[in-house]
């Protein structure tokens, strides 16, 4: 029987140890993204075996169950899912499935689910060599951008984000949500909550980050963590002020990328549907749209 709990900061290290173990690369299985969304969706989570089980309780693609991240006999976890459900009398439902986990799931249950999926939920990857060096055609805009910073603010500094700093994100970000006082929405609430949460437990969450100052005043941050080895997940990225027009943004993203060392791959998450947003993503080229899934049994 899977035993159930909401996910706790004590909770880090076995599961950050089974998606190691699995080949998993989605925003959705970071560590700090399960803790930090986990009252948006009333996350929980299950430890079977070396498997980490999720179970959100959100609306759409985030309600049901996830498909078991780790290592072993999926099917024997997937049974486990299975009994979970018919205890609560419920139809199996799942949530965040990639291509590959939906195969799986496909061969071990056959023709038992509707599947569908939404385009705003696919997490936008990127070669994080191509963000640090931003050569060639593809990204003349993006360098320009970067070029314009450098030149406006010739005084800059950069600096990695660590214990001794975060202090200085979160002016950032406090900054950010000011900025928007008059647009402000439960969205943009909820965000900024994160920001301060994921700050206030930096340690904790292993997150890492960089800040860019000019005349010594904090005006650009961003934050993320590792998924596994080879890729980051980038959870927030704030520019604040004239630095936000003036390239700030890009500033904070190539120097970021810059700064990391044996990683392939930068996750920057999903555009949720939001045309704006979606359109910046793919102006930085991914090199992978991880589409997931829901499941839905018939």
């Amino acid at each position: 029987m899977l035993e159930w709990s909401a996910p706790q900061l004590s909770d880090g290290a076995w599961v950050k140890k089974s998606v190691e173990m699995s080949d998993c690369i989605g925003s959705d299985v970071s560590f700090a993204n399960i803790y930090l969304l986990r009252g948006k969706y009333n996350t929980e989570i299950s430890r079977y075996r070396d498997f980490l089980i999720r179970r959100y309780y959100g609306t759409g693609a985030r309600l049901g169950y996830t498909f078991p991240v780790g290592r072993g006999d999926a099917a024997r976890a997937l049974k486990e899912i299975e009994l979970d459900a018919e205890t609560r009398n419920e139809k199996l439902r799942f949530a965040f499935l990639t291509e590959a986990q939906k195969e799986l799931l496909e061969e071990l249950m056959p023709g038992r689910f509707i599947f569908s999926s939404d385009a705003g939920d696919s997490d936008y990857i990127y070669s994080c060599r191509e963000l640090a060096g931003l050569s060639g055609k593809s990204f003349h805009k993006k360098k320009n951008h970067v070029s314009k910073f450098m030149r406006t603010y010739p005084d800059y500094t950069y600096a990695e984000m660590g214990e001794c700093n975060w202090e200085d994100a979160a002016a950032v970000a406090d900054a950010w949500y000011y900025e928007h006082l008059q647009q402000e929405n439960e969205s943009q609430i909820a965000e900024y909550r994160a920001i301060r949460e994921a700050l206030q437990y930096f340690r904790e969450l292993e997150l890492m980050g960089g800040i860019i100052y000019v005349n010594d005043s904090p005006c650009a941050m961003t934050l993320a963590s590792k998924i596994n080895g080879h890729t980051v997940d980038v959870h927030f990225e704030k520019a604040v002020g004239e630095c936000a027009a003036n390239g700030g943004y890009a500033a904070i993203n190539n120097f970021f990328a810059a700064g990391l060392e044996g990683i392939t791959w930068l996750n920057r998450e999903e555009d949720i549907g939001i045309e704006g947003l979606r359109k910046a993503k793919m102006s930085y080229h991914p090199k992978i749209l991880l589409k997931k899934y829901s499941a839905v049994e018939k």
